[in-house]
Parts: structure tokens; C-alpha cells; sequence
């Protein structure tokens, strides 16, 4: 389906103002039943097509998105995720029924097992798993070529680590050319305790990728890609105090960092919390000027009660309890990975964040009540269950892709046991059916600059309204334009 929503605004020195709106819209080609229903508080479920995307998968996390539209999958082959040999898959759905053509084909397969997260950025695709190396590999001519090694970037710990990497994130280096900012975390050594001790970074290939890895924080490094060779540079420590931030996404339209953290486990019986996942906050001009400090371990929300112990630190913008009710409510813990919805999903439903919840570690069905994906709005701290958890056939619900109009939903292993899943994996695609309303542009005069501001989708400019459009490098809400002969058009898109 293509939906293009417009919102059109062309400064001149004049600085007059143009609004247009366009849409269009396609059918649907029937698809597989729906394997679950979306639900929640004004969710309308035949807003929605939900299909197998892709099945008999071992243990599908890490996903992203090809410049194409095709869905490159972290796999991790093997009987046990833990004792696995890694691959990456491509899959395409050129009739886009929601259903994959075929079996992923191969791209890359010299990795290690447990695969966790992808990224790609420009040429560079970015992958790793639970304690493995950063593994930077080079895009071909095309979306279908092989990928080439190019070098890893590797945290080595002084011993068994309770928390240790697993997660990505990456956007692109703010006023710099092929040049992205890659997001790490080594979290806490134990369930709950301050981690005295660090890990160390170095490289294989990747120049610069060195340095002091202190616990419980994460990092960002600049991956600059030479063409012939990558090097890093400015590894920087952005936060402390967080036991497992294992998830991290850039707001797409402000550019704001947002990510989750894992609760303290229960001293008494580990499947009933301490404390409760959160999700925090990063503003984007905060980002790298100082090291924050979200206050693990003496400082956090109880899990049920609501309690906030300590005090100190930066406080969540939600912590999850169960609902509706705290004590007898339906719950979600163990936040994975975590995106920003769709733009083109339904309205009330396309601003906030969606985030997965692993649940009980090797549990999955009705035996695992803890397993939902949970859609939040950050701004009001509430949330609802977007999938329901303790469903037949679900087993963690851990990987997460957003696209224009869908989300991919990855099932780590249905069956929950990450221990004897071969074939057990499953990604789903939830795409919207759905026309919302379309992006917000406005506009304002400060001084002798015209602000630019929009809620989702991102800002474009033209010469003339009737030339082709390209996205404004380096955008964010608010944005600011000097008026200036002979004048540009500009309109957000989803």
C-alpha cells in the first residue's frame, strides 16, 4: 500500500504559506489468518492484516529494514540459542501479501550464535548477540548481493557478566556524511549491585574502537565509513546507573534517545520483580554532554506498589506494572527491544513507542503471563497491551521492526525454550489498513527565521512544489529555515 500524506509550506521572503493534502490508497491480496488479534483501548483490530510473515526460523531478534523494503533477520541455527552458529537472512515479499516468497536467502554467515540485534547504516550493517563481538559488515551493488566482512568491534569482560551486551542502536552523525553513532550497552555484573568492575574495547579492523567500559551504562561510539576502510572515533559513556538497557530507539521526528531498562529481579523468588522495567529518556541536545545517571541500584520503582525507593537519579517515564489492576493484573516484564510506532498506523496509535516483553525465561502459552508487546505514549505514561501475553503458540515476542504502515514482530522461539527451538521461530507483520490523519506542519516566525514543526514523518523540500522531493539531511522538530531567495517548498511524508 502507498499512503502519502502531505503537509506542503514554501518559504519565500514573502513567506507565504501553502497547506496541500494528498492520499492514496491500494487493496489488500488475502493472506494467511491471523495468528493473534491487536487489541487495547480504542484499538479497532480490522484496522489491522496480521500474518506469518516467515516461519520454521531458529531463534529470529534481530531485524532491519533494506533499502528495498526487504527484512534482513538475525537467525541463530541450532537446537539451543545459546549454542548456536549465527546467520543473516534476507526475506522478500514482492507481492506484498504479507507472507515472505520464500525461505530467507543468505547473506552472511560467519557469525556467532545468540544474534540479538541488526542495525544498517549507509553501506554498514551492524550486528551482535549476548556478549558477542560488533560484527561491521559491507552492503553490496544491490540488496540481494552477499555481504563482505569488513571488521568487529569487540568488548572483552574480566569474567561471567550478569548483563552483558546484546543491543543496538544507531542513527546517523548529526551534521557529518557517512558517519553514523552507534549505541552499545555492557549492563550490571549481578541481579543488585553497584558493578565495580569494567570491560575493555578493542578492534579487529575497526581503528579507534578502543577504550574503559564501565558497568551498568551504555555508549556511543562514531563509525565513520572511509569508502576502503571504517574507523571509529569519541566513545562516550551517555548513561549510568541502568541495569539492562537492552533497547534503544531515536525519536524519528524530534531525535531524542528512548530506551528501556530491566527491573531487579526478586531477592526471594526471581519471577516475582523488585523493581519494575522502565522506559527513560534522553534528550537529543543532552545527548553526550553529560553522563546521566538513572540511579541503579538504590533507586527505583517497587514492582506492584508503585514505590519509588531512593529517589535519587533520573526518574522513568513509565514503569510498568501490571494492569489494570497492580496486584492481579495482566503483567510485562523483561522489555526487549523497543521501536516507535508506524506513522502510518491508525490514529492514537502512530506517535507512541511499542516495546516486547520476554516474560518467563524458558516458559511460553498460557505457562508464560508475562510476554505481552505493550504500546506506551511516553508523554502521558500510559500504556496498554497491544498483543496480549499468555497466548497459545507465543512464546517471547522479543524483536521488533517498524516500517511505514507495519509492524514485524519477531517470536524468538514459540514454544518459549530457548533451549530446544530449532524451527520454533516466527515473524509476524501487523500492517495497517488504516488511512490516519495526516502529518502536522506548522509554522512560526522567530525573528528573521521561519520554524518549522511536525508531529511524525519526516520534513521534505523542493525547488518548486511540482519538482521531486528529498528528505531535509539532518532534520528534527523544531527546524529552523532562513527565507531566502529563490525561496523552497517543503511537506512532511510518512
Amino acid at each position: 500500500m502507498i499512503v502519502e500524506s502531505i503537509s506542503s509550506i514554501t518559504c519565500r521572503p514573502a513567506a507565504r504559506l501553502i497547506l496541500a493534502l494528498l492520499a492514496a490508497c491500494s487493496c489488500f491480496s488475502s493472506a494467511e489468518a491471523a495468528p493473534f488479534t491487536a487489541q487495547g483501548p480504542g484499538v479497532n483490530s480490522s484496522d489491522f492484516r496480521i500474518t506469518t510473515f516467515a516461519s520454521n526460523l531458529d531463534f529470529p531478534l534481530g531485524m532491519a529494514k533494506l533499502s528495498d523494503g526487504s527484512l534482513l533477520v538475525a537467525v541463530s541455527q541450532g537446537a539451543n540459542f545459546f549454542n548456536s552458529t549465527g546467520k543473516l537472512l534476507r526475506f522478500v515479499d514482492a507481492n506484498q501479501d504479507g507472507v515472505a516468497d520464500g525461505a530467507g536467502i543468505e547473506l552472511y554467515s560467519n557469525l556467532p550464535g545468540s544474534q540479538s540485534a541488526v542495525r544498517v547504516g549507509g553501506n554498514l550493517v551492524f550486528v551482535t548477540g549476548q556478549t558477542k563481538p560488533i560484527t561491521v559488515l559491507r552492503a553490496g551493488t544491490s540488496p540481494g548481493d552477499p555481504l563482505t566482512f569488513v571488521g568487529r568491534i569487540i568488548i572483552n569482560y574480566p569474567g561471567s557478566w550478569y548483563h552483558p551486551n546484546s543491543a543496538l542502536g544507531l542513527r546517523a552523525t548529526p551534521g557529518q556524511t557517512n558517519s553514523h553513532d552507534l549505541l552499545f550497552q555492557v549492563g550490571s555484573d549481578s541481579n543488585f549491585a553497584v558493578t565495580t568492575r569494567t570491560a575493555t574495547l578493542t578492534n579487529d579492523g575497526i581503528p579507534g574502537a578502543a577504550g574503559t567500559l564501565p558497568g551498568d551504562s551504555f555508549f556511543m561510539l562514531t563509525i565513520t565509513d572511509q569508502g576502503t576502510n571504517v574507523t571509529a572515533k569519541n566513545l562516550t559513556q551517555l548513561a549510568t546507573g541502568l541495569r539492562n538497557p537492552a533497547g534503544f530507539a531515536f525519536h524519528p521526528v524530534t531525535g531524542d534517545l528512548y530506551f528501556q531498562d530491566n527491573g531487579i529481579d526478586g531477592l526471594v523468588d526471581p519471577n516475582e520483580p523488585l523493581s519494575a522495567d522502565e522506559l527513560n529518556f534522553i534528550s537529543r541536545t543532552d545527548l553526550g554532554r553529560m553522563t546521566k545517571n538513572f540511579g541503579f541500584p538504590s533507586n527505583y520503582t517497587t514492582y506492584r506498589t508503585g514505590t519509588i525507593v531512593g529517589g535519587a537519579g533520573i526518574q522513568p517515564l513509565v514503569a510498568f506494572q501490571p494492569i489494570p489492576d497492580p496486584f492481579t493484573g495482566r503483567e510485562s516484564e523483561g522489555a526487549n527491544d523497543i521501536v516507535f510506532a508506524p506513522p502510518g498506523f491508525p490514529d492514537g496509535l502512530n506517535t507512541g513507542v511499542f516495546l516486547g516483553f520476554h516474560g518467563r525465561f524458558n516458559a511460553g502459552g498460557t505457562t508464560n503471563e508475562e510476554n505481552p508487546v505493550v504500546y506506551a505514549n511516553a508523554t502521558t505514561g500510559t500504556y496498554f497491551h497491544f498483543i496480549e501475553g499468555q497466548q497459545p503458540g507465543i512464546g517471547h515476542l522479543d524483536g521488533l521492526l517498524a516500517t511505514r504502515d507495519s509492524l514485524f514482530v519477531a517470536d524468538l522461539v514459540s514454544t518459549g525454550n530457548t533451549g530446544n527451538g530449532a524451527g520454533a521461530g516466527v515473524i509476524y507483520q501487523i500492517q495497517s489498513l488504516a488511512h490516519p490523519t495526516a502529518p502536522t506542519l506548522g509554522a512560526r516566525f522567530l525573528g528573521s527565521q521561519l520554524e518549522l514543526t511536525w508531529d511524525r514523518g519526516v520534513l521534505q523540500e523542493a525547488g518548486e512544489i511540482t519538482e521531486s522531493w528529498r528528505n531535509v539531511q539532518d532534520a528534527v522538530s523544531p527546524h529552523l529555515v532562513q527565507p531566502a531567495a529563490p525561496g523552497r517548498f517543503y511537506r512532511t511524508r510518512y
